[in-house]
């Protein structure tokens, strides 16, 4: 039976915010919980569901490369940051319609990035992504990299789906997976349920760092993460509440409330004032 893949990431990412920004994140207990009620949600779902924690995908990824002495190009940098990094991110627009790619929220854009490898005078080197899905991605990555004469023979992924592992290995590469998969029925970041995480959902393609969730009212939980159409309401529902309750217990542990402008990454729609975050989400829940 085919699992629905949640690869968890918001702990991560919530650590760097909260440090930037001066907030206290809750014990790790509080993850838990949350990420429990959060699996118990997904297998009313899908009978079939698996939650891969960060601690195994980081640590994962730092064994599978650590017996190559390659330079590391990351295209993931929540999982594995390095000297070489593309930052890379999906768009689209308003109306949830996909915009291709582009760089991420702060970074330079793509032509400069690979104008500053090809300057480091990078010329091989192992891609680190956190997944591997289709593999359409990364083989544009690879063959561009090609282009410029940066040869990629190894490519080590946090989760690697069996279509897009074979596609990169036709093109006579080694690829390393953390967790593998013959077939799932989708494979998302737990960041895109989470509205106001940092990198959470698509980029809105004419905002600056406005994040697009998988979730209704914003973006397409039945396109975007193959939920069922019957359960995309309620799901959304769930998952604003799990959000609120996140945002919330961050506000408690920090002794001041967590606003709409402090967000990580900004929400499609939302203020970006000093409206309460949490006030916010109880007025579309």
């Amino acid at each position: 039976m085919k699992p629905y893949v949640v690869s968890a990431d918001i702990r991560l990412l919530l650590q760097r915010w909260a440090t930037q920004s001066g907030f206290v994140l809750p014990r790790d207990e509080f993850f838990c919980q949350l990420r429990r009620s959060f699996s118990d949600y997904m297998q009313s779902i899908f009978s079939s569901f698996d939650l891969v924690s960060e601690d195994e995908i980081y640590a994962g990824l730092v064994e599978l490369t650590a017996g190559s002495s390659l330079p590391i190009l990351s295209l993931d940098g929540v999982y594995f940051d390095s000297q070489f990094n593309l930052e890379i991110a999906r768009l689209a627009d308003g109306e949830g319609k996909s915009c291709g790619l582009g760089r991420r929220a702060g970074a330079p854009s793509l032509f400069k990035q690979i104008r500053r490898l090809q300057m480091g005078g990078l010329r091989e080197a192992v891609i680190v992504d956190d997944v591997v899905f289709s593999g359409a991605l990364l083989e544009r990555v690879v063959n561009l990299l090609s282009r410029l004469r940066i040869e990629v023979p190894l490519v080590c992924v946090g989760i690697g789906i069996a279509e897009g592992v074979d596609r990169i290995r036709q093109g006579g590469r080694e690829v390393r997976c953390v967790r593998a998969y013959d077939q799932v029925i989708d494979e998302v970041c737990e960041r895109d349920f989470y509205p106001g995480v940092p990198l959470s959902g698509r980029l809105f393609v004419a905002g600056d760092n406005v994040g697009i969730p998988y979730l209704l009212p914003f973006g397409k939980p039945v396109s975007w993460a193959s939920i069922p159409s019957k359960h995309a309401k309620d799901f959304s529902r769930f998952c604003l509440v799990q959000t609120k309750n996140l945002f919330d217990e961050i506000g408690l542990c920090s002794n001041r409330p967590v606003l709409c402008q402090d967000l990580g990454r900004k929400v499609i729609g939302l203020p970006t004032d000093e409206t309460r975050y949490g006030d916010f989400l109880c007025k579309i829940l």
